[in-house]
């Protein structure tokens, strides 16, 4: 490896651990007064070194630009939320897969539209997304939201949807744990959409076959068992109060 690289690779890790390292936080502090003096930069980060710092602490953990971050990162009610396009480019990007993210559409166009993300990982299998549906948009709320795009451009927010998804559920060192600024505006909650497809699931392949229990027993055990169902069930039964001792 070059004298450059390690170079390169000694200042990613630095800015990423600047919160432990006293020195890479003051390097990180300077970072930020210079960027957040920017007119170019969302007005988030405009004489905000505060959440500068923050996104040069995600770059960091990313090894990206951060103006990269900051261009992509926006904060909605106080929670960093991130662009669906920048989301799809990190998983893209980051070498994970062998495939980029691939959408696959069912009744597409129609009120019953759904999709689902996936991908072909390096070892030649399929991983897939969780479905999102029409139904699902509509019970969660995402279609009447006020400005929702999902009445304008519902195929489009389909597929970014299921692509949000799937990064959560299979790139979650990538996500961070932060949603898509839709997602936030939206209310979305992941749990709860999960928890609903597992139910779902359950629901459509539950009593599907039947099972044919067949037990035998000996003579014994079969007169044993006529025993216990004629007993007659006694009713009225006196319960003796507890002695002490």
């Amino acid at each position: 490896m070059s004298n450059e690289l390690v170079k390169k690779e000694e200042q990613t890790n630095s800015i990423s651990n600047m919160f432990t390292d006293i020195r890479a936080f003051e390097v990180a502090v300077r970072m930020a007064n210079a960027l957040s003096k920017s007119t170019i930069v969302p007005k988030e980060y405009q004489n905000n070194p505060s959440n500068v710092l923050i996104a040069i602490e995600v770059a960091g953990r990313l090894k990206t630009s951060p103006l990269m971050i900051m261009q992509n990162l926006f904060v909605i009610n106080g929670r960093p939320s991130w662009s669906s396009n920048f989301l799809s480019a990190m998983v893209n990007g980051s070498g994970k897969f062998k495939t980029n993210i691939q959408h696959e559409m069912v009744n597409e166009s129609k009120p019953d539209m759904k999709c689902r993300a996936y991908v072909k990982d390096n070892n030649g299998n399929t991983l897939y997304g969780p479905w999102i549906t029409m139904d699902m948009a509509k019970k969660e709320g995402w279609i009447d939201k006020s400005g929702s795009k999902w009445k304008t451009m519902p195929e489009v927010m389909i597929r970014y949807r299921a692509a949000s998804f799937f990064s959560r559920l299979h790139c979650s060192d990538l996500t961070m744990g932060f949603y898509t600024k839709e997602e936030v505006i939206e209310g979305v909650d992941y749990e709860i959409v999960e928890e609903q497809n597992i139910k779902n699931e359950i629901d459509q392949n539950s009593n599907k076959q039947e099972i044919d229990i067949d037990i035998k027993l000996d003579t014994t055990q079969s007169e044993i068992l006529e025993d216990v169902i004629e007993e007659p069930i006694q009713e009225n039964v006196e319960i003796l109060p507890r002695r002490e001792f």
